[in-house]
């Protein structure tokens, strides 16, 4: 019995699950994504001044300045934050269970984002980095949000829209060749079309090629088979042992 029949099953399931040549994986689940990624840093805001619910400030906003939202390096280096699309770049922090009931963010604790809802938000590295994960929140509706990564020299390197539920929605990636530079948030929804983000890992880490990805892939299938094969084989001689013994 040819080995490709026992091969192609195991061979085809490896395959599927391994991004070959792809240079974004994206997650869902954080522990996946810690998985790949880990020790990264996590920006939790909670350094956030909320007053006791809200507080607006200008971007940029980062590690490096004092501002309305933030102390002077209360946020971790690395990372500059901004808002873009609209006439009002103000940003703001948002208190844990921010909005009356029936507009509730469903936020446990402080978030961080653009004020205005026609603007976006905008995360850059100032090194570049090759993994970002991060809770994205619609806002009091549920809606798509656009998440749009950029290289270092600001050019596209994919975009990502995730069906955002009220409250913590995660969305990862990991670059396996060149570093990301920025990513941009957009919210979607129809009539309230917000976004802020909470939980930002961001880092460096170290992923296979996605050739050798495969390569691993391949390898784990054919043992598999081979393991199948002798299965097999073992059941055949049970099987004509048995035989021969009925015979006798």
């Amino acid at each position: 019995m040819s080995i490709l029949r026992f091969l192609s099953a195991p061979l085809t399931v490896f395959l599927l699950a391994v991004p070959a040549y792809a240079d974004l994986l994206t997650f869902s689940s954080r522990p996946a994504f810690d998985a790949t990624a880990p020790g990264l840093p996590i920006e939790t805001f909670e350094a956030g001044l909320t007053a006791p619910l809200l507080v607006t400030c200008p971007s940029p906003v980062s590690s490096s300045a004092a501002s309305a939202c933030f102390p002077l390096g209360a946020l971790l280096p690395g990372v500059v934050y901004t808002a873009s699309g609209a006439a009002n770049t103000q940003l703001n922090v948002l208190g844990a269970r921010f909005g009356p009931p029936q507009q509730n963010w469903d936020n446990s604790s402080k978030i961080f984002g653009p004020n205005n809802s026609l603007a976006t938000l905008n995360v850059t590295f100032t090194t570049g980095v090759s993994a970002v994960g991060f809770d994205a929140f619609p806002g009091p509706l549920p809606g798509n949000i656009a998440i749009s990564l950029f290289d270092p020299s600001n050019d596209l390197l994919g975009r990502s829209i995730i069906p955002a539920s009220v409250g913590a929605n995660f969305f990862g990636v990991v670059s396996t060749t060149g570093l990301i530079g920025r990513v941009n948030i957009e919210g979607q929804t129809e009539l309230a079309p917000f976004e802020a983000i909470d939980n930002l890992a961001f880092g460096t880490t170290s992923v296979p090629e996605p050739s050798l990805l495969l390569l691993f892939a391949v390898g784990l299938a054919i043992i598999v088979g081979l393991g199948v094969l002798r299965s097999c084989d073992i059941v055949v001689k049970g099987a004509t042992q048995l035989r021969v013994r009925d015979s006798a």
